[in-house]
């Protein structure tokens, strides 16, 4: 029966990992893509300025690289190093079959490893649950469910930084997870695991600074570890104050190593972090009827995109967790396991609410909570009731496959059933990644192109797919406000930031 549930969920895996990634090739260029790819280049400059200047001796203008690196700070080249060798083979064959041009054909390439990030996502997800329940057929199920999401799903086609942000957090999680079960069973912690989590960590926080939030889920998995095997604190530290140097240190090598950066200037990791809480963009989301603008967001604001974007199920399951958690927490090693991404997911959303950091786009700065959040409302039905798991979960992923091919290449506007009653295309954001750019350009190219401009914003969503047609004239959306020679044609298919 065993060996069954292992082949099919193999033979699953294997289809899901094909067409996800057959579609994550056919999907539009999103807003950010453009952004990732100069931040790459800047790295790279930094790194051969340097080098330059180390080897050969080669005067540079480290200030003026200085004040150049501040439109990058807070994102290093983590996974980068992964994506940008994919990319490099990748792109060529794009070429070859697509009607694309070489620069859209690398920014595309990269969604293939997108996709990579999230299905990875999903191993480290069932692992995840299995340590909670340890229950073969609930882990598949739920990571059936979590796969199959369109809101992640979609996400997984094109979103540079949000999706694998995403993953590595659940990695750092099971990591995690991992040596506090070794502290739990008094076994030795090697040396490798300990420069594999600092490794990890160092990744996340150069996908984006907000990875230092990781070291709240950190703290919270210690106390309760700490209280509920009522372990003194002294005590504890003295025996594994070794390996918290050995991690403090690995930690600081490996995220200088990340974030070139760094390399230039130590305090702009402070100045990233500032940045990141404070936004300097003010951009206005239409969230529940409402423009709420990121540089003064209402309380509201993370409640009503939970609420409008977590599937049914899962808020079934938070729902039911007063009636679980007795069953939840009988049991120290699933109590700290359940206990810290139940806190996690609740101080987190509190914290960034109460400092008043400026998010936008709904809820792409805090998806790394969803499969948190989803963990929760899994684990909480099958210990109410397996049978209303099983149920739920199995019509859910139906559902979810049947909603992904309906919406495809849309999925990431993807809406719960209570919200649908709402009329969703006026009262929230929907299409604001872009992606929309490749069936326009496939629009215009049905259009005699020749002596006619395209004025576009983002450009790049929309030109590589007007390769080997009429168009060769394009600029930039704001000269429409300005004496351009007409005609012309515009095309503004993301929300005027």
């Amino acid at each position: 029966m065993n060996f069954l549930k292992k082949n099919f969920f193999v033979l699953f895996l294997s289809i899901y990992f094909f067409v996800g990634s057959f579609n994550s090739l056919n999907t539009g260029i999103s807003f950010d893509e453009n952004y990732e790819e100069l931040n790459w280049k800047f790295h790279v400059k930094i790194v051969e300025k340097l080098s330059l200047k180390i080897i050969a001796g080669k005067d540079i203008d480290l200030e003026l690289l200085r004040n150049e690196a501040r439109g990058f700070v807070g994102y290093g080249i983590g996974s980068q190093l992964i994506s940008q060798p994919i990319q490099f083979f990748l792109k060529k064959i794009l070429t070859l079959v697509g009607q694309i041009d070489l620069y859209g054909a690398k920014l595309i390439s990269k969604h293939f490893v997108i996709f990579l990030f999230f299905f990875s996502s999903g191993i480290f997800f069932y692992l995840i649950l299995k340590k909670i329940v340890n229950n073969e057929i609930f882990s598949i199920l739920g990571t059936f469910t979590y796969l199959t999401y369109p809101y992640l799903f979609g996400q997984s086609m094109f979103s540079p930084k949000d999706i694998p942000f995403l993953s590595i957090w659940l990695a750092c999680t099971l990591l995690s997870f991992n040596l506090f079960k070794k502290l739990i069973e008094k076994k030795k912690i090697e040396d490798l695991d300990v420069i594999l989590i600092s490794l990890v960590t160092a990744f996340l926080i150069s996908i984006r600074v907000a990875g230092v939030l990781i070291f709240i889920q950190y703290f919270i998995l210690l106390l309760l570890f700490l209280n509920l095997y009522e372990i003194q604190t002294k005590l504890f530290f003295r025996q594994v104050y070794t390996k918290i140097i050995l991690y403090l240190l690995s930690l600081a090598f490996f995220i200088f190593l990340l974030n070139p950066i760094l390399w230039l200037d130590l305090s702009f990791f402070i100045e990233a972090i500032k940045i990141n809480t404070n936004h300097f963009n003010n951009v206005g989301t239409n969230t529940l009827g409402k423009i709420m603008y990121s540089k003064n967001l209402p309380s509201t604001y993370l409640p009503i995109w939970f609420s409008v974007k977590i599937p049914l199920i899962i808020i079934l399951g938070l729902f039911l967790i007063p009636f679980s958690e007795k069953k939840i927490f009988n049991n120290n090693e699933r109590s700290i396991y359940f206990g810290t991404i139940l806190i996690t997911s609740i101080l987190i959303p509190f914290i960034l609410i109460f400092k008043k950091v400026h998010l936008y786009d709904e809820i792409r700065q805090v998806m790394f909570l969803v499969p948190l959040i989803f963990i929760l409302g899994l684990v909480s039905i099958f210990v109410v009731s397996k049978k209303l798991y099983y149920f739920l979960t199995i019509f859910m992923i139906s559902f979810f496959v049947i909603e992904s091919i309906k919406i495809n290449p849309y999925q990431y506007v993807w809406f719960n059933l209570p919200s649908r009653f709402i009329d969703l295309s006026n009262k929230f954001e929907l299409e604001y990644q872009g992606i929309s750019g490749k069936e326009i350009a496939k629009y215009l190219s049905k259009n005699d192109g020749e002596n006619v401009c395209i004025l576009a914003n983002p450009m790049h969503t929309v030109k590589p797919f007007l390769k080997n047609t009429g168009y060769n004239c394009f600029d930039i959306w704001q000269k429409i406000e300005t004496n351009y020679e007409r005609p012309f044609l515009a095309v503004q298919h993301v929300r005027n930031l």
